[in-house]
């Protein structure tokens, strides 16, 4: 996946989330937090706040357009770390990320590190990383991008912002992964979503789905909120600097 790639799939994810002013008829149960009672509007704004005030979380997403499917699976929190994945459309590859603070290892299958290193030079790249990760710093031209989809403060402050002229309405009941939610359906500048806010515990947005104009598909879920991201970097071993591949 290239760099303006990785770029693309952490606003587009972000973009449908962006969708939301943020973002029945069952019985409450006694772990009800009582939004699901609530106007959409109040759902929206309470949403908003939950997930502004998160310290970590976990991402799971697929962003679609012209060029094909993007995949991530991330967790990351406010202190900079990050460990996850990404897989660039056409199934090309993965990358598995790794950051702690401004340091950064990414592990590149080979059909992936042939699509960054063009030309001849792939199959030497191929065999000096021989499997290991490559390590860099979030200046590297390179790590910069995807270590971006990491950023959990882009996230929250997407989430916090109010879009202006949106139309929301409250839906049924639902659940995502177990977990019960509120639907919340968006609509504003050829944009539309489905957000499923939590009715337990914090009203945190647990999963979006949207289109852009463009028909550019978004779909996330969201869990582990502020639970610990165990960053672990790789042994020196199996990580190669990234300066020695210039």
């Amino acid at each position: 996946m290239s760099a303006s790639r990785a770029a693309a799939a952490r606003c587009a994810t972000a973009g449908a989330a962006c969708l939301l002013v943020l973002a029945s008829g069952t019985t409450a149960g006694a772990d009800d937090n009582g939004i699901a009672d609530e106007s959409a509007q109040d759902i929206a704004q309470a949403s908003r706040e939950a997930m502004a005030g998160v310290t970590s979380m976990r991402l799971v997403g697929k962003v679609t357009d012209t060029s094909g499917t993007t995949t991530l699976d991330l967790r990351f929190d406010e202190q900079g770390n990050c460990v996850g994945s990404v897989t660039p459309p056409g199934n090309a590859g993965t990358a598995d990320i790794i950051k702690r603070g401004d340091d950064v290892w990414m592990k590149l299958d080979d059909a992936l590190l042939k699509a960054q290193v063009p030309g001849p030079a792939a199959d030497d790249a191929i065999a000096l990383v021989n499997g290991r990760y490559l390590h860099g710093t979030t200046d590297s031209p390179m790590l910069r991008e995807f270590a971006q989809v990491c950023d959990l403060d882009f996230f929250k402050k997407e989430f916090s912002s109010k879009p202006t002229s949106e139309q929301l309405v409250k839906g049924s009941r639902t659940t995502v992964d177990g977990r019960p939610a509120i639907t919340v359906t968006s609509r504003r500048e050829g944009r539309t979503g489905t957000y499923q806010v939590s009715t337990e515990d914090k009203p945190y947005l647990l999963q979006v789905q949207g289109t852009e104009e463009s028909g550019e598909r978004v779909t996330a879920s969201f869990s582990a909120f502020d639970e610990p991201v165990k960053a672990v970097p790789p042994a020196p071993a199996d990580s190669v600097d990234l300066s020695s591949l210039q």
